[in-house]
Parts: C-alpha cells; structure tokens; sequence
C-alpha cells in the first residue's frame, strides 16, 4: 500500500497501477490523488506516514483525468485541500468545458461503462494554477514543466537536484516497458511529440510515473536509449534523432 522511495518521498499504489505520491519535505503533498475509489487507499497510505487527509497541504496533478484526480473533489470538500494544476487544464476539471474524447476499444469501453458509478468524474474547481518554469518547493526545488500532447495542461515536476522527474502519463513504465502516453488518450499526438523530446533533454535518474514501477537508477539513459531506437510512440526513430 505504502512504498517508501527515497527520503521524504513516497508510492501509495492506486486502483488499475495509479501511482499517487506523497511528498513529506515542510508539510505533506500529494503528486496525483488517483481514481475516485482510492479515497480509502489514500487514508490507508496517510496512516502508514502517521497522518491524515487533513494534513495534505497540497494536492499537485499532473493533468486533469480521472485516474490522477479522482480523489479530489472529496478531500476538496471533506478536508478544505486545495488541488493545483496547469489552467490549461482547470476548465475540463472543473466541468466548464466538455472533455476531450479519443476513440477507444470496444472491450476498454464496455469495462468503463459497466463500473461508470466507480469512474464517474466528480468535478472540482483548481484552488492554484501552476505555471511552466514555476519552482514549488518540495524534494530540494521541483520546476513545472508544461507536457502537452496527453491532455492540453499535462505537467511533469523535475527535480534537478536529486534527478527526479514525475512524468504523469507522459512517460509510463506499466508492466516494466518503458512507453509513451496511452495512444487511445492522448488527443494531440504533435504535442505529446514535443514534449517527449524536451523530457529526453533532462538529466534525471529517478522516473515516478503515473502509471508503473517507479524506476530509481538509470532512468533517463534508459529512456533516451528507447526515443533513439523509435520504440517510445508517437516517435519514430527519425524524429527521435532530428
């Protein structure tokens, strides 16, 4: 339920391989918050670091889907917790605008409508819009990166001091391959392109996915290695090397 990573960082494993993480450095921070059902998974996980949903300072996501802001609408109106993310993201979140829709499979589609009352989207008005270049203060300094492509306002956090990136969907390491985001999810393949090749430029180590194991040595060279060969889609091994 609760994994420690490294130091004041921790993995609470969410419903279908969410990842939700708790940050402990000058209060307690949650980096995505996982499905609306995971509420007592978080609960659990919080126990586990000696707290409660009442002592999250700060709910960050990494875009706006169910899967990584589930639990949000409920700690918002629960526990007072305010939820930050890219405004770019804030109208799909808050229910202003309609979500953005992708063709899925038929098997994936009859799952989803048959739990629909599990996955149903509870809505939430962002308290905090985070900005491309901020700098949030958690794990030595996380710089927001804007990541479009999975949605219009996906992020990822990197921490160049201890060479951590949290990827969202952008990068997911989901029964030990290391992908691209999801491609029946992700709208806007040009962007997604973009996004993976700024990411390829960063020195980081440590990956924490939203989805998979986290990988804690030799991420970013592993991750190259695969842009290079074409193997992370939407990129082809051209586009990768130009």
């Amino acid at each position: 339920m609760l994994e420690e990573i490294s130091r004041s960082l921790y993995r609470i494993r969410g419903s279908f391989g969410s990842n939700i993480y708790a940050v402990t450095t000058d209060g307690l921070a949650l980096v995505d918050c996982g499905f609306p059902m995971d509420l007592p998974t978080v609960c659990l996980g919080l126990r586990g670091l000696g707290a409660t949903p009442r002592d999250i300072d700060l709910v960050i996501a990494t875009h706006y889907h169910g899967d990584h802001t589930g639990t949000a609408a409920g700690l918002r109106r629960r526990h007072g917790i305010q939820v930050a993310m890219h405004k770019d993201d804030a109208p799909y979140a808050s229910g202003d605008t309609h979500q953005e829709t992708t063709e899925v499979a038929f098997l994936t589609l009859l799952f989803y409508t048959a739990l629909w009352p599990f996955f149903r989207y509870r809505h939430f008005q962002p308290d905090r819009y985070l900005e491309e270049g901020e700098e949030i203060d958690l794990l030595g300094g996380l710089r927001v990166l804007h990541t479009p492509g999975h949605s219009r306002g996906s992020i990822c956090l990197y921490g160049e001091q201890r060479g951590i990136l949290f990827s969202g969907d952008l990068v997911r390491n989901e029964s030990g391959i290391l992908e691209g985001p999801p491609p029946h999810y992700t709208p806007d393949q040009p962007s997604a392109c973009r996004s993976l090749l700024r990411v390829s430029q960063l020195d980081f180590d440590i990956l924490l996915p939203g989805h998979g194991k986290v990988i804690l040595s030799g991420a970013g060279g592993r991750f190259r290695n695969l842009l290079e060969e074409g193997k992370i889609w939407p990129l082809g091994p051209t586009q990768a090397l130009s």
